[in-house]
């Protein structure tokens, strides 16, 4: 039981932390295009139609690279189930090992995957990561995000983030005869915080923008607990 918590300790953190390394000035930020720990989660699999032998596959690659995660998490780790926010120092420290690992991760997963199912895979990134991916500059790109727009952006979500973040570390850390209401209460703030992360980009994206951040996410799809935890909430 330790190991698997962990193991999802590490897959929660890393995911989170590579999706708010932007928040960190000169931090070096991974990719957001594709956001391989959400293919752990059946009902993603299933919307992406994912062989049980290719999913197999894919899970073995991301079991094997978040185990290297957690000697190298360290600090973030102790914090996370302690029940502390790991500092920008301990988050610092862990960024190049997650960096490293996110991006074998993220290229183990789509070699396993035909273009529809990648295609797909980006939306749901998306939709998982929410307007954070925007801070990528490949996506920002996409819909036409301004420098002026993308420092807006980061400083109105930075303390969003923060509590993204506590949502899901309350959910992992749920346990003992009140652990239906603890993850109750872990999901309800995680899904405020999400709503108003979303409520961000009315104030700073145009409309003709919006409609092209909608676009590129495609059809809606409703993530389970654990798949918008490994998105770092």
């Amino acid at each position: 039981m330790t190991r698997v918590r962990g193991l999802l300790a590490a897959l929660i953190l890393a995911a989170g932390a590579a999706a708010s390394a932007q928040f960190i000035p000169g931090m070096k930020m991974p990719s957001l295009w594709y956001n391989p720990f959400i293919v752990m989660d059946p009902g993603v699999q299933q919307e992406l139609k994912i062989s049980k032998p290719v999913a197999d596959k894919i899970q073995a690659k991301i079991t094997e690279g978040s185990m290297k995660l957690l000697p190298a998490m360290g600090e973030m780790m102790k914090a996370a189930m302690s029940g502390k926010t790991p500092s920008p120092e301990e988050t610092e420290k862990a960024m190049p090992a997650i960096t490293k690992v996110f991006a074998q991760l993220q290229a183990d997963c789509i070699a396993n995957l035909n273009p529809a199912q990648r295609e797909r895979l980006h939306e749901l990134t998306l939709q998982a990561f929410g307007p954070k991916s925007l801070l990528d500059a490949k996506i920002g790109k996409s819909v036409g995000l301004t420098g002026a727009q993308a420092q807006r952006l980061q400083s109105e979500l930075q303390t969003v983030s923060v509590s993204q973040m506590g949502g899901a570390k309350k959910m992992l850390q749920s346990s003992g005869s009140n652990a239906a209401g603890a993850r109750a209460t872990a999901q309800s703030t995680m899904s405020k915080s999400r709503q108003a992360a979303n409520a961000i980009l009315d104030k700073v994206l145009t409309p003709k923008q919006r409609a092209k951040w909608r676009a590129l996410q495609g059809k809606p799809f409703t993530f389970s607990p654990m798949a918008s935890m490994m998105s770092g909430g």
